[in-house]
């Protein structure tokens, strides 16, 4: 069963919300919305925040954070951000950017020159395939836009089998960055860099631009560059032990059922255990 009741408050309501132009009868149906999801069983719990003109109006916990151990959603519940770590990455690049740096249209193997023999995938399976020269080199541009050809590795295809093969497994890798790239050189394009857009791993290089140009490893560079200055206290790669207690679990709709599963258990997730591989396509919580 759900827990419909609504929680502590860990963000102020700072103004009733028709002093900044809002409704508050239409709010109350994004309550009655929310409920409804969790009522059906589509989601365990949620979080709904609204602010207008720097002034929050309205912040609302509901459901469960962990149905298992019956832990009814916290305010200050720590969530997965999975691709919404992309945005942040790029900003990251773009600061540097922002020094003179680079350039947006220089090829990606000015700073990683393990990318430049790097080929393009011209047709045959995984384990017999047939390569050809690319168009053009792979630009910073390209991986921030997701042209780069680069995929991932739930892409069906034979690519996406030897991402798999070579264990690309986004942020579930092992090692590090580096070690990415140096398995990433040996496995050809999905096509012409600039051909096509492809959602993949092309923000994870993103990341290690950022640990080339800057000199400091992902992890770091974004503590000291955003997550820091914005107050950002429980936004990292990992999750440390005296902070699991306030980990959601994670949940996703399972197909053929009426309601959703545990996909990502917070007392076993990898999230809470070292981690060395900093992916900017999906790592950060």
């Amino acid at each position: 069963m759900a827990i419909a009741e609504r929680r502590q408050t860990a963000v102020e309501v700072e103004a009733e919300p028709e002093e900044v132009g809002i409704s508050s009868a239409r709010l109350r149906n994004v309550e009655r919305l929310v409920q409804r999801y969790i009522d059906e069983q589509k989601l365990p719990g949620a979080i709904s925040l609204v602010a207008r003109r720097d002034r929050v109006v309205h912040f609302e916990t509901y459901g469960s954070m962990d149905d298992a151990r019956g832990k009814a959603m916290r305010a200050d519940a720590i969530f997965r951000f999975y691709s919404m770590t992309k945005p942040i990455a790029s900003v990251g690049l773009m600061m540097l950017y922002e020094q003179g740096l680079f350039q947006l249209d220089d090829p990606a193997s000015k700073f990683i020159p393990q990318l430049k023999d790097q080929k393009v995938f011209a047709g045959g399976t995984a384990d017999q395939y047939a390569v050809r020269e690319p168009a053009r080199e792979m630009t910073i541009r390209d991986l921030l836009m997701h042209t780069s050809g680069l995929v991932a590795r739930d892409t069906d295809s034979p690519i996406g089998e030897l991402y798999r093969r070579a264990g690309l497994k986004g942020s579930e890798s092992s090692g590090t960055l580096a070690d990415m790239i140096g398995k990433l050189r040996h496995i050809p394009l999905q096509c012409d860099p600039g051909s096509r857009w492809i959602y993949g791993i092309s923000t994870d290089l993103v990341g290690y631009l950022c640990e080339v140009i800057s000199g400091q490893k992902f992890d770091r560079y974004l503590q000291e560059q955003i997550l820091g200055p914005l107050g950002m206290v429980d936004t990292a790669f990992g999750v440390p032990a005296e902070k699991v207690e306030r980990f959601a679990a994670n949940y996703a709709p399972c197909n053929g059922m009426p309601r959703y599963e545990l996909v990502d258990d917070p007392e076993t997730s990898s999230y809470t255990r070292e981690r060395t591989y900093f992916s900017g396509a999906g790592g950060l919580v």
